[in-house]
This record gives C-alpha cells, sequence and structure tokens, in this order.
C-alpha cells in the first residue's frame, strides 16, 4: 500500500480454516476467497494437527464440516475449538461455521445441539427469514434457495441473542448470526456440484434417498448451484472478511 512518496509494508495475518475430515475442505469458498487475496492456515484435526493456543495473528476463523457430532464431548478437539471460537468471539473476529462448525459455534457461544429424527440430506429448499434477507451475507440470493446438505444434528437452541437467518422445513435453523461478526450454516456453500455428485456416488450422504436420481438432479442443476455457491463466497470476502479490514488489523461495522 503506497501513500505519497512512502510505502508501507502491510503484513496479511492468515484465515485459521479448521477441517473435521479430509473430505470436508473450504471447496469454493476457498476458492473465492483467495482470489480476493486472503491467507489461509489450515489445522486438520482429522490428521492429529493441534489448534492455536491463541488468537495471535488470526484474522479470521472458518469451521468446517465433518461427520463427528457437535454433542460428543469425547472429541479429543471439541472443548479446545469452542474455547477458541468462543474467543474469537469475544474479540470480533470473524468467524463463519459450517454444518458441523455452526454447530460447534451454537455450543461454543451459548447454544444447544441435538439429533434430528431422521438425517437431512440432499439440495433442499432453505428460506431466508425477514433478518436473512436483509443480512450482506446473503445479499443478492434467491429468498428461496436449494443448496447442498447432509447432517443429522441441528441447532436446538440458539446462542443468546443470535438470530435466525435461514430455516428449511427440516431443519429450523439453517443459518444464524451473533453480532456482527459470528455466522453459522447448516447447509453447504462451499461444495461445488462435482464434489457433491461425488458424495452420492461414494455413500458420503447421509440418509436413504435415491442416490442416482438425486446425482442427475444436482448435474442437472450443476450451473445454479456453483453460481449462488461463488456469489455466496465473495459475499464472504465483501463482508465478513473483507481485505481491506484484514489489512488494517481492526473490526469494522461492516452492516453500515
Amino acid at each position: 500500500m503506497r501513500s505519497g512518496r512512502h510505502a508501507t509494508t502491510v503484513l496479511i495475518m492468515p484465515i485459521l480454516v479448521i477441517e473435521h475430515d479430509s473430505a470436508d475442505t473450504p471447496g469454493i469458498l476457498g476458492r473465492v476467497l483467495g482470489r480476493h487475496g486472503l491467507r489461509f492456515r489450515t489445522i486438520r484435526l482429522h490428521a492429529g494437527e493441534q489448534l492455536p493456543p491463541d488468537l495471535d495473528d488470526v484474522d479470521g476463523i472458518i469451521s468446517l464440516g465433518g461427520p463427528q457430532s457437535a454433542t460428543d464431548d469425547a472429541l479429543p478437539w471439541l472443548a479446545g475449538e469452542m474455547r477458541l471460537l468462543q474467543g474469537a468471539a469475544a474479540r470480533s473476529i470473524p468467524i463463519l461455521g459450517v454444518c458441523l462448525g455452526a454447530q460447534i459455534l451454537a455450543r461454543a457461544l451459548g447454544g444447544t445441539v441435538g439429533r434430528m429424527s431422521a438425517p437431512s440430506a440432499g439440495l433442499g429448499r432453505v428460506d431466508l427469514t425477514p433478518a436473512g434477507r436483509e443480512d450482506p451475507l446473503f445479499r443478492g440470493l434467491a429468498w428461496y434457495g436449494a443448496w447442498p446438505g447432509s447432517h443429522q444434528d441441528e441447532v436446538t437452541q440458539l446462542p443468546p441473542d443470535a438470530r435466525v437467518l435461514a430455516r428449511s422445513e427440516a431443519c429450523a435453523v439453517e443459518a444464524f448470526a451473533c453480532g456482527l461478526f459470528s455466522y453459522g450454516v447448516q447447509f453447504h456453500p462451499e461444495w461445488s456440484a462435482s464434489a457433491f455428485v461425488s458424495r452420492c456416488e461414494s455413500g458420503g450422504l447421509l440418509g436413504d434417498g435415491d442416490r442416482a436420481a438425486l446425482a442427475a438432479t444436482i448435474r442437472d442443476q450443476a450451473e445454479p448451484i456453483e453460481r449462488q455457491a461463488e456469489r455466496f463466497a465473495e459475499n464472504v470476502a465483501s463482508f465478513l472478511l473483507p481485505i481491506e479490514r484484514v489489512n488494517a488489523g481492526v473490526a469494522k461495522d461492516i452492516h453500515h
């Protein structure tokens, strides 16, 4: 960054990406954020890597999905991740939790998670609430959209002062936010159509639906699926993790 005749070197600290399973990677989300100049530090909990002991040099956190349950307190890393997310929220460090990551975030901030009566998987309709329609994370996205999903747990009680941004027939909390910088989405905005099809064909989706029919639907809807995923990722880059705020190292009110 240059100002007059002087040049200032700006240190861009990384976004911490927490992986819980080798199949759950940042996908489209990572590609778009990288295009915006954001750097990543990935912690692969499934491979035995350790979470950082503090939030020094962390400008944001993305907690991804996985097959584990956010209610399984025997998981060796769960308590540490909840402490990390709780500390990040207290410091207004931006957080995006996806599926399992959203459930862990909800618990970390005082909410509860429970088992659904039946797993929810497929390309399900997700409806934005009035709050979600006004939230910049969903700007430019359909109020009633079809998003990939696969989960058997759900947020059963929101953290204090959280707001529901989206819901579906199967799940009362498809997206939520706490304050300005902590977001959770139960669906998978990072999945490309090809990744979604691969899960259908490999048995990586929950439930007992017709996977061949679902794969055919996904192939047919590949363009809109990926277009909305790209738009969501652009919103994350622009409103939740903007490079200008990362460079400055300060939290701005991104909603105004």
